[in-house]
């Protein structure tokens, strides 16, 4: 019976920030094309960043432009005249629900092509695939290593 209430203590004790840590997956993947800033919010599950604030500021923290994400996670926006340094952008999608993504001043003036277009969409999958298999066996590793050391200590101080 000890050895039930151990383990189920280390599973709960285990999945608590490991719980924290993929609820607050979230993602922007930003682009420039024809004049203008365009982005895609979502979280790690491909699920849609809706109504997030995004907030752009300059090098120097200067907030140059602030907007919402519409119910597909998409935000578009004009880049803001006299700009000379990199962009961030920074979107919060609520409670400790937070990304940023940088775009360089030379891309702000560089007219990109499809070519462009479809690698940083690429890299926008890539960001968004799921754990591998390597990854969840390593989780569970330290699950199972949680309980021995709970087990362990239980056993020596009670």
């Amino acid at each position: 019976m000890k050895i039930k209430h151990t383990i189920l203590f280390a599973l709960i004790l285990a999945m608590i920030p490991a719980s924290f840590a993929f609820a607050h997956k979230v993602i922007i993947f930003a682009w420039v094309e024809d004049g203008m800033i365009h982005t895609e919010s979502s979280f790690g599950s491909k699920r849609k960043a809706k109504k997030s604030t995004i907030t752009i500021v300059d090098e120097k923290g200067l907030v140059v432009h602030k907007g919402i994400t519409d119910q597909e996670g998409n935000y578009s926006f004009k880049i803001p005249d006299k700009i000379d340094s990199d962009l961030i952008l920074k979107l919060d999608a609520g409670t400790a629900h937070q990304a940023q993504w940088k775009i360089s001043k030379n891309e702000l003036v560089t007219v990109h092509s499809a070519k462009d277009t479809r690698a940083a969409m690429k890299e926008k999958e890539k960001l968004e695939e799921r754990p591998s298999i390597f990854k969840i066996i390593t989780g569970i590793v330290i699950i199972f290593g949680l309980a021995l050391a709970v087990k362990f200590l239980k056993r020596k101080f009670f």
